[in-house]
Order: structure tokens, then C-alpha cells, then sequence
């Protein structure tokens, strides 16, 4: 059973690889359409909209392709850091600029929160992978509402808020939120994949993730990672 598995995530680390190599230039086309027409296509034309819904599609299938991928690496326990220093409010910066079409579409407004700079000793790509899925997630559940992205340095670590307003989650759900996956997140559209990729790359980090529901609704994610 075990080999079998195996060999499993290796036929989908090898798949995957190649869908992504064959997509992510038609991505990157569409996106450059998509910026081209919003500055020389007059309103009443629907060819923006048409790209722009190409170009979200073709993100999609590429970040669902990267999701399979990265389960299958890290099920194999591949998983490969490259220490630098590394500001976390610039990564939460440049998350958050990414994802700006994302938050606009569900009339979601972020709040970021932190000191300037809060540094650490992490793997960058990493770090960005972690905020990345906690603020998509938040995204999904929170709208129309605000996102707020909290961060506080503590003596030897750094902690990393991510508050939603949404429906929150269930007291059932939170010992397994983390698992390999979580069962309604893809009822709900995603992979129910994302917060298993950032436990294992937090804890690879030598950090800890935990999930809750305030008082006051919605959820709250906390990530703490040690400084250096």
C-alpha cells in the first residue's frame, strides 16, 4: 500500500509538472492581454471581460496544479529551505498586491497591521506560500467584509494574525483543519489541500499554526515562527 502511494505521488509530481510548463505561458499571455485592453478597450466592447475571465480561469488551473504538486512533494517529505533574512511585513506586502483582483472581486477589503520591518530567518517562498494560502482562504470565507492581517513581534518569534468575518469554523472541524484533506473546503470550490501545505511548511520552519473561532465570528489563524 505504502509503494503504491508512492508511486502515486510521483505519477502526480511528474503530471503536474508538466501541465503547469504547458499552461503557464498561456497564463502569462492572457494576463498581458487582459492589462492591455484595460488601458485601450472602450466600454462597451466585451472582449476585456471575455480575457479577463480567461485569464482567471487559467490562473486557477495553474494554483490548482501547484496545490497537487506541492501535496505530493511534501506527503514525500521534499521539502527544501533556503534560510535568508527575510522581512515578513514586505512578504505580507506583496501577497497582498498580488491577490488584489482576488479581494476586489468578493468586495473584500485587507487591513495589514505590523511593524516595519519584523524579520526573521525563514525561506522566502516559503513564507510568501504560507501567507498566500491564509489570505486567499480568508478571502473566500470573509465576503463582502475585511481581512485583517495582524503582526507582532514577540521576544523570539514573530506571529502572524489572519482574521476573517466570515461564518468561522466549527468546533468539530478544528482538530483535523490541517489534515491532508479538509472535506469542506472542497465542497466549497477549493482543494481542501491549502492549510495542510501550511502546517507542514510552518512546522518545517521550526513554527506552529493554530486555528480559531472568536466570540465575535468569523476565524482566526495564528502563525508563530522563530525569529532565528
Amino acid at each position: 500500500m505504502t509503494a503504491a502511494l508512492a508511486a502515486r505521488d510521483r505519477f502526480i509530481a511528474v503530471v503536474g509538472h508538466e501541465l503547469r510548463n504547458s499552461v503557464a505561458p498561456l497564463m502569462l499571455l492572457a494576463d498581458h492581454f487582459d492589462e492591455m485592453l484595460e488601458d485601450t478597450s472602450s466600454a462597451t466592447s466585451p472582449l476585456p471581460s471575455r480575457v479577463a475571465i480567461l485569464a482567471k480561469n487559467l490562473r486557477k488551473f495553474v494554483g490548482t496544479v501547484d496545490r497537487v504538486t506541492e501535496v505530493a512533494q511534501l506527503r514525500k517529505g521534499n521539502i527544501k529551505l533556503e534560510i535568508s533574512a527575510v522581512d515578513l511585513v514586505a512578504v505580507v506586502t506583496d501577497v497582498t498586491a498580488r491577490l488584489r483582483r482576488e479581494a476586489a472581486a468578493g468586495c473584500v477589503e485587507v487591513i495589514v497591521d505590523g511593524p516595519q520591518p519584523a524579520m526573521g530567518w525563514w525561506d522566502r517562498t516559503r513564507v510568501d506560500q504560507v501567507v498566500a494560502h491564509l489570505l486567499s482562504n480568508a478571502i473566500r470565507y470573509a465576503g463582502p467584509g475585511v481581512v485583517t492581517i495582524s503582526i507582532r513581534l514577540r521576544e523570539s518569534e514573530v506571529e502572524l494574525a489572519v482574521r476573517d468575518h466570515g461564518p468561522g469554523i466549527s468546533v468539530e472541524r478544528l482538530p483535523t483543519l490541517f489534515d491532508h484533506l479538509d472535506p469542506v473546503t472542497a465542497q466549497s470550490g477549493g482543494l481542501g489541500v491549502g492549510l495542510f501545505i501550511v502546517k507542514t511548511l510552518v512546522v518545517a520552519m521550526g513554527g506552529s499554526v493554530s486555528a480559531e473561532t472568536p466570540t465575535d465570528g468569523g476565524a482566526l489563524f495564528r502563525v508563530l515562527l522563530p525569529r532565528g
